[in-house]
């Protein structure tokens, strides 16, 4: 029993110890699978913490790279996004003042550039309409976001770049911030890797704009910057050109077309494409009732305003031609911007073009229109006799065909240029040559008065009606000065005779006689002439024997009869004249008053300088003597002034005729209670002008601009001086009329200088 019970036991053993060995093996199984686990757990912990150490890695050279990138793609952004120095072309207003309500400055011209008819406006000056029409449009987050809407820049992006697509086109998701970088820096990449890179710019930027400015100033910035149809850009561009209004001054509906057109700035004009515009106008006005901008009441009546469109699309970006007038404005203010500013002649003239900057002009749009009519109008007193002359060109010496030109000017009295026209017919260039204001020519017998009659009269060597002897004057001899020339009679008169009888003074200068006026400056002398006209009345182109003294203007033609080394501009005469009809004060002549940035801020002021050039006292005896040449007339003798008859209608005027001895150059100086203008006529090429005509148009052409300019004026007389005594005098011997003197005219003196009563008869 034992020995089978023994003999059992290794069986069993046997049994007992495969079953050990088979959950052995179980559990060695399972304890492997668990390390393997185990394992594999660690390996992708270990690899996600590779690669979440590669991943910062990159991530932080990618950020240092795009830090160093940023910092080197926006190095020079303080000359774009500087919002309080705005560097874009803006088109410059040139102004005047309204004659019906001074104190008032309308605009007179915008100044036409290459790049935008852009005219900046403060934010509190536009309509509130415009404001909620951007916003509801453009960006209705704009007050609430930092620069950047986070939820549609995650969108638009993952639209762009890849097959996710969450619009059916491209979808916009920059803010006014980030489109007012985009006109500012002109940074327009907008496809591929160039176009995600231009837009991490685009979004630092406006990141940065949101630290340094508050919203409003950059709201004004971008209204002030974007970009509308034709050449427009700015709102306030948009509503002068669009409605003829302010932009303050826009309804609704005009709003909301002005904001429609920035999507797609033709396809959207109002102008090329009316019917596009309306029906983006009207989603616009659909946005603002959304947001609550609007009332119902005013969508509907905004949705049925009609759109009234105030010009054509070729009047917008117009390529008009200057006035003579604007020319000489713009040359004037970049000269003084070099000479007072300190700035080279290119940087002032973009600054002028380009600058928005604000001229207050002194320009008179009556007579600056009715000068331009007269000087472009076929029916014109010139036209009528512009008679062609054949020449040879001094360059090729080929013949060609010339016609005469012209120059008008007008001053006021308080030095104001009201009026310029530098040439006949149509104006086909900018800043061409202005023969008012360029030119000079000499002068003939206008430069009696400013030469020898006022400044005698003043010093007391002559009165109104003092006899001189029409005679010549002397034998002189050439300027050469050769002793066996032999001598000549000297001066001529226009008549070529000579009456050998005394004339009175008042009668010589209405006649032009120029025997009187020679012995008139004999009396006075050629160097207190000359330093008068130099240095008082400013004239720059005379020539002195230190300049040259072969060849100079002090003698005694040239002082008294105008035949100068070069001339003298119509400019320069028409101030050296106005003292006549300003109590004998000169005052340097001038074509604006101030030059302001867009801001307000002055660059440019014009200091007006006056001096007594004269005594008041003479400047009304010689304005009386100058109104012979228009009025003087003496029936027993059938003589007359040479501009008898045309005499200004209303106004009372008068004048000097004056006519070169060689008939090349043809002039005539007038002076109403209003203005005092220099008019010229002849040929460029300085050829013989014809004389049969039945009018002198230098003098008629005057009087026609003066009745269109004045016709609506209030009437006014000149000055009267209080010491002036007013006497009748006798023609024959000049002195006081007694009952017996057959032929008496008005003459005007002072009481230290006055003739005695007739002894002739």
């Amino acid at each position: 029993m034992a020995i089978k019970k023994y003999e059992k036991k290794p069986a069993a053993a046997k049994k007992t110890v495969r079953t050990k060995k088979a959950d052995g093996a179980a559990s060695s199984s399972g304890a492997k699978k668990k390390n393997n686990k185990k394992s594999l757990i660690k390996n992708i912990i270990y690899w996600c913490c590779v690669l979440a150490c590669l991943g910062v890695m990159v991530v932080s050279v990618a950020s240092v790279w795009l830090a160093s990138y940023l910092v080197k793609a926006t190095a020079d952004d303080d000359k774009w996004l500087n919002l309080n120095d705005i560097k874009l072309a803006y088109t410059t207003i040139l102004y005047y003042e309204d004659p019906a309500n001074p104190g008032t400055y309308l605009e007179y011209q915008r100044l036409r550039n290459d790049t935008e008819n852009r005219v900046w406006v403060d934010l509190e000056d536009i309509s509130p309409y415009v404001v909620d029409a951007f916003i509801a449009v453009e960006d209705k987050d704009f007050y609430q976001h930092k620069g950047v809407n986070i939820t549609r820049t995650i969108a638009a992006a993952i639209n762009e770049y890849t097959p996710i697509k969450l619009f059916s086109s491209k979808q916009g998701a920059s803010t006014i911030t980030q489109q007012l970088v985009k006109n500012l820096t002109e940074d327009m990449d907008s496809d591929g890797l160039g176009g995600a890179f231009r837009k991490i710019r685009e979004i630092f930027r406006a990141v940065t704009l949101e630290k340094n400015y508050t919203k409003d100033i950059i709201l004004e910035a971008y209204l002030n910057t974007l970009r509308l149809s034709g050449q427009l850009g700015g709102v306030q561009a948009g509503a002068n050109a669009y409605f003829d209004k302010d932009i303050s001054e826009v309804t609704l509906a005009e709003a909301a077309t002005i904001a429609a057109v920035t999507k797609a700035p033709t396809f959207y004009s109002p102008i090329a494409n009316p019917d596009n515009n309306i029906e983006r106008r009207n989603d616009i006005l659909y946005f603002m009732l959304q947001q609550g901008k609007i009332t119902q009441e005013e969508f509907d009546d905004a949705i049925d305003d009609e759109l009234v469109i105030a010009q054509k699309e070729e009047t917008v970006a117009s390529e008009t031609v200057n006035s003579y007038f604007t020319d000489m404005v713009l040359d004037q203010v970049i000269s003084d911007l070099q000479t007072e500013n300190g700035m080279t002649k290119g940087a002032a003239t973009d600054l002028v073009y380009s600058g928005g900057l604000r001229i207050y002009t002194t320009v008179n749009p009556n007579v600056q229109n009715a000068m331009e009519k007269e000087f472009s109008d076929e029916s014109g007193t010139f036209s009528k006799y512009a008679k062609e002359a054949k020449v040879k060109d001094k360059q090729t010496g080929e013949e060609k065909i010339i016609t005469p030109q012209a120059a008008m000017v007008s001053v006021d009295y308080s030095g104001k240029i009201v009026g310029v026209v530098g040439g006949l017919g149509e104006k086909t260039a900018d800043r061409s040559l202005n023969r008012a204001i360029d030119s000079v020519r000499p002068v003939g017998s206008t430069m009696k008065p400013i030469g020898a009659y006022a400044l005698a009269l003043d010093y007391g060597y002559v009165h109104y009606s003092l006899g001189i002897e029409d005679s010549w004057f002397e034998l002189r001899k050439n300027d050469a000065n050769d002793p066996n020339e032999e001598p000549r009679e000297w001066p001529a008169n226009y008549s070529k005779t000579y009456t050998e009888s005394n004339i009175p003074v008042a009668k010589a200068l209405a006649k032009s006689l120029n025997t009187i006026a020679v012995k008139t400056l004999n009396y006075l002398g050629v160097e207190q002439s000359f330093s008068f006209l130099e240095d008082t009345l400013h004239i720059s182109s005379l020539v002195s024997p230190d300049e040259n003294r072969y060849n100079n203007d002090m003698d005694l033609g040239p002082l008294a009869l105008g035949s100068l080394t070069y001339g003298i501009s119509p400019l320069e005469m028409a101030a050296a004249y106005a003292m006549f009809g300003n109590e004998g004060v000169y005052t340097t002549p001038y074509c604006y008053t101030t030059v302001e940035t867009a801001s307000g801020e002055v660059l440019l002021e014009t200091d007006v300088t006056t001096v007594q050039a004269i005594s008041e006292e003479t400047a009304y005896i010689m304005n009386r003597m100058l109104r012979g040449t228009l009025y003087y007339s003496n029936p027993v003798t059938n003589e007359a002034g040479t501009g008898y008859g045309l005499g200004t209608e209303r106004m009372d005027s008068v004048g000097k005729t004056g006519t070169t001895s060689d008939n090349k150059d043809h002039w005539f100086i007038g002076l109403t209670p209003y203005y005092c203008t220099a008019t010229w006529w002849g040929y460029d090429d300085q050829i013989e002008l014809s004389v049969n005509y039945r009018t002198h148009p230098p003098t008629t052409s005057w009087r026609n601009v003066m009745n269109a300019a004045q016709k609506d004026l209030p009437l006014k007389s000149f000055p009267v001086a209080s010491n002036v005594v007013v006497r009748d005098y006798c023609e024959e011997s000049g002195m006081l009329a007694g009952d017996g003197c057959p032929i008496r005219f008005q003459g005007y003196y002072t009481e230290d200088n006055m003739p005695g009563l007739c002894t002739m008869h």
